[in-house]
Formats: structure tokens, sequence, C-alpha cells
């Protein structure tokens, strides 16, 4: 870790829901007595990471997806922390090989099937094209970075060819246009709009467990958590992370913050709360989470994702998957 002079606060830039990241933050205010100024980001940040950078406002970025992560180091935006002591207890395909980004929770793409509706147990991501799921299958846009991710990592598996006659199949077995978030595809699925959608882990944690909420409740608890793949290569895994800015002027307390994140009782109270997976090996995800069994996971290296990202929005466009199905 880079030795500068530091602040007594750190500020810190995240494209996390405020629900999701905030009760941890203040766990680390409350032990640490150091001052987190944190500013909420919607949409796409790269311009005001830029701005703000620039301005010397942000030391750490914490992100919702990892391709914001590797569009702030494209942006030379980001710093290498990779002698920090912290490193080493993330694995290495959840980590930027150069130190600049590191994994913080990781979520897989899953199909959630209709309990009602759907008997079929295992499913794979290729057989979604199959027109016997035809106008059974909802998930939301193709360009939004959870499904660039989920095609990237096709491509590395199967190529291009295959995947663009895939997303030709996919889009055809469209219940309707996409639209919404991962939540709205479960609760069409619940409604009987489709049978199957695509989706995160996170949101069914969230949705089962929403006490508050028995609408969502009863939602997610309306499908069952399928691992796609599980007899070959795994589900697709994408991560949440971190990634120290550039010139950061409250560095050594930012750097306190990432070895506080990565820490066991950190990644225990990240995983109970927002049921996604530790990044951190030997801390167990919720009881809800383990629930639905241990998964396999597909091993391609997130840098390799990354890298095919630009030939999956490029495909995901080609194929006019936006449109809906039809068109």
């Amino acid at each position: 870790m880079p030795k500068k002079n530091g602040t007594d606060a750190v500020n810190v830039h995240t494209t996390r829901e405020r629900d999701l990241i905030e009760p941890l933050l203040r766990v680390f205010e409350a032990l640490t007595r150091t001052k987190l100024n944190i500013v909420y980001l919607t949409g796409d940040p790269r311009d005001r990471l830029k701005t703000d950078a620039a301005a010397g406002k942000v030391d750490l970025f914490v992100a919702s997806e990892f391709s914001q992560l590797v569009n702030a180091k494209a942006d030379g935006l980001t710093e290498a922390a990779g002698s920090a002591d912290f490193a080493e207890r993330l694995p290495e395909n959840y980590r930027d090989e150069e130190g600049h980004w590191f994994g913080l929770t990781s979520r897989l793409r899953v199909v959630a099937a209709s309990r009602e509706r759907v008997k079929q147990t295992a499913f794979t991501y290729e057989e979604l094209a199959d027109p016997k799921w035809k106008g059974k299958i909802c998930t939301r846009s193709g360009l939004h970075p959870y499904n660039v991710g989920l095609v990237a990592s096709l491509i590395a598996h199967k190529g291009a060819p295959f995947v663009e006659t895939w997303l030709k199949g996919l889009k055809a077995n469209l219940a309707t246009k996409p639209a919404g978030g991962d939540r709205d595809q479960v609760a069409n699925v619940h409604g009987g709009k489709c049978d199957i959608a695509l989706v995160n882990t996170y949101y069914i944690g969230g949705l089962r467990s929403a006490k508050d909420n028995p609408a969502q409740q009863t939602a997610g608890n309306a499908v069952n958590v399928v691992f796609p793949n599980a007899a070959d290569r795994g589900a697709h895994v994408s991560i949440s992370g971190m990634a120290l800015m550039k010139d950061a002027p409250g560095i050594n307390n930012a750097a306190l913050l990432m070895d506080f994140m990565t820490s066991e009782p950190a990644q225990f109270i990240y995983s109970q709360d927002n049921h996604e997976y530790p990044i951190r090996a030997g801390v167990k995800p919720s009881g809800l989470v383990s629930s639905w069994g241990a998964p396999k996971l597909d091993a391609t290296p997130l840098e390799k994702i990354a890298e095919l990202q630009s030939q999956a929005i490029e495909l995901i466009k080609k194929a006019g998957y936006d449109n809906g199905p039809g068109s």
C-alpha cells in the first residue's frame, strides 16, 4: 500500500443500494471513530467518479457490479493496493491481477422457476434458447451489466457464433419485453406472466426475508432457486467490490476500511444482511442462502469476462434483445 499523508475521514462513493451497504459502513465508523462521507450514486457512475476524483473528493469506490470497477481502472481513476495484507484473503479470480480492485461479495446468476408450473429441477443457460420455453421466460434488459456478464461468460465457453444464435433463441422465448429489475422478474413469475426468470441470488434472498413486506415474501417463496450448469462448468458468478482511488487524500483510513470490509466479522455481517456469498473463504453465507445447497461455480476469471463485455454488448444489440419477442 503506498504511503501518503492521510486525513481523518474517508470519502466513499458507492453504487450499492443504501440499505445494502450503509449498516456495514456505520459499524466501521463506530469501531474506529473514523468519519465516512458517503455518496450514493445511481446509473452509470463514470462521469461523476471522474469529476470527483479529479477534485480529490473520493478515496474509495464501492461498486455494485465488477464492470464498474473495470471501467474505473480503465479510466485511470484507481490505484494499485496489491501489497495490502487483505489481498491475500481473497481468491485470485475475484480480484484484479494488478491490485486495482477487489471483490467483497459474490452472487450467482440463477434460474428462478415457478414452484407451481415448473417441475424441472436442473437447467443450463444454453437450454433457455430451446423453443420449449417459448413465451415462458422473463429477464431484465439484456444490456444490464448482470446480463452482459452472463453473455460474456457464454462467449468464453461457447464462442461468439453460438452466443449470437443463443441470444436470438432466448429473445424468441421471452414472455414480454425486458423491463424492470430482478425483483420484478420474480414478481412476474409469481404473477403468471412467465414460468422462469434469470435473476441474481441475493434478490431472492431479499424478497424471502422481507418481513415487513408480505407481498415480497410471497413472491420470493413462489420460486425455486436453480443453479444452472451444475453438471458441467457451474453457475455464472459476479461480484460487488471496491477500488482505491488514485491519489486518494484519505488513503490511510481508506486502507483501514478496505481491511475491515474483508475481515471475517465484516464478511459475516455483509452476507447475513444482504444474502450474498462472502468472498472470503471460511465465512458461511446466511442460513437462507445455505438452504439452497452448495452450488458449483463457473471458475472463469472475471478479468476474462471483462475482456469480452464489449463483444457481448455488440451481440445483444445485434439481436435486438431489448425489443422483446416478435420484433
